[in-house]
């Protein structure tokens, strides 16, 4: 995990300075393709057979067979004797007296007349022709496979494949990070085995929703739209029965004004350390707020990747919860501004080990903190509530997730 500075994290929050949405995930998207290239490519035919003819290229056989191929001459050869015998046989008086008129085949005569078929031969004609050459060396094997090293060697395909195995750090980010979960919504509905659609501790102790005696929406599992692979939580003005936790009484019956929703993940998945991002679209309603956090089997501590309410409606924040020695909650919040949260999605996400916190918005890190809770199993949350007095008129209010990915670190 990279730590940046704290004058960077300064700056990006001071000045709002993090890229735009779609352009980060058209570079994401271009950048994992290129990494499924370099890894599919890793293990071609190709490069397997270029590797070989390297090291055969560099074992500098091909100039061992130029260099014997060079002192390959036609005089000397065997075929040259053979041919020079013939020619001498020729021009003796018993084989021209055979050739003139015909009679007994003297072992002159037969030698004479082996060596002519022999060197009139296809066979005898082309290895003569080939050791009278000049390109010996172009017509062999080695020639052959030099060429084809050397094709592949100044390939398009093999210097982007050596400039990606030189550059590292490029790939870093598939390389240290495993996906654990992900969602793209690209179904019809929630998947359930995939989301809770209430408080985990519901779940887990009522098998029901539950909100609090304080809040002023119940939460319910028809207050979620799934819809162009983008789920939606949707907060309505609408009298709704259900549970409420009081501190003193427990789960009692309420009578609600408001309905929305929660999911998490606290079923299937808690990570101590890793990654976790969201693209988030917000109706900055005043008087509804939309939250996106982490949480384990206690209230604290608690990291909001997100929290979003009426107060700055072109800002998001994030915080982070913990619980003192002493009992009183310590908490740390910062905001970013320069968004248009009702207008464009963005990529809220936090990454964390046992040392540091870094919250990022489009990839940009705009918060940093030390982890005061290290080995904290923790899982995801998204919630919209009503927090406050709110014009009934702007409802319904959306929260708006296309995608949520989670990783943990390779160690």
């Amino acid at each position: 995990m990279a730590i940046p500075s704290k004058f960077k994290i300064f700056t990006n929050r001071l000045f709002g300075s993090f890229k735009d949405t779609e352009k980060v995930e058209a570079n994401r998207s271009a950048l994992q393709n290129e990494f499924n290239e370099f890894i599919a490519y890793s293990d071609s035919a190709e490069l397997k057979r270029y590797r070989e003819l390297a090291e055969w290229f560099k074992s500098g056989e091909h100039q061992k067979v130029k260099a014997e191929l060079k002192k390959l001459t036609y005089k000397g050869s065997p075929e040259f004797n053979t041919e020079k015998e013939y020619l001498t046989l020729a021009k003796s008086k018993e084989v021209k007296t055979y050739l003139r008129n015909g009679g007994d085949v003297t072992p002159a005569v037969s030698r004479y007349l082996e060596l002519k078929a022999q060197v009139e031969s296809a066979e005898f004609q082309n290895r003569k022709q080939y050791l009278l050459s000049k390109n010996k060396f172009e017509q062999s094997e080695a020639y052959s496979k030099l060429i084809e090293y050397e094709k592949l060697h100044n390939s398009d395909k093999i210097k982007w494949f050596q400039s990606l195995q030189k550059d590292s750090s490029k790939f870093n980010e598939f390389r240290e990070w495993k996906l654990e979960f992900y969602d793209d919504f690209d179904s019809s509905a929630i998947d359930h085995q995939k989301w809770l659609t209430k408080f985990f501790w519901g779940d887990a102790l009522l098998n029901k929703n539950y909100s609090f005696t304080t809040d002023k929406q119940n939460y319910t599992d028809k207050n979620f739209e799934v819809k162009n692979s983008i789920l939606r939580i949707v907060t309505r003005k609408e009298k709704s029965e259900g549970l409420g936790w009081d501190s003193k009484f427990g789960f009692v019956p309420k009578t609600y004004d408001y309905t929305s929703g929660v999911i998490n993940t606290g079923h299937i998945l808690r990570l101590k350390e890793g990654k976790v991002e969201a693209k988030i679209r917000l109706s900055c309603c005043p008087g509804v707020t939309h939250a996106f956090y982490m949480v384990g089997n206690t209230a604290l501590p608690e990291i909001d990747i997100f929290i979003k309410t009426d107060i700055k409606p072109n800002s998001f924040t994030g915080a982070y919860y913990t619980q003192k020695s002493n009992g009183k909650i310590s908490k740390s919040i910062s905001s970013i501004g320069g968004v248009k949260c009702s207008q464009n999605f963005y990529i809220l996400g936090v990454e964390w080990n046992s040392n540091y916190i870094v919250w990022s918005i489009n990839g940009t890190p705009y918060k940093i903190e030390k982890n005061l809770t290290p080995d904290m199993p923790m899982y995801l949350v998204f919630a919209s509530s009503v927090n406050s007095k709110i014009d009934d008129s702007k409802l319904p209010a959306y929260m708006e997730i296309d995608w949520v990915r989670c990783w943990s670190p390779l160690k």
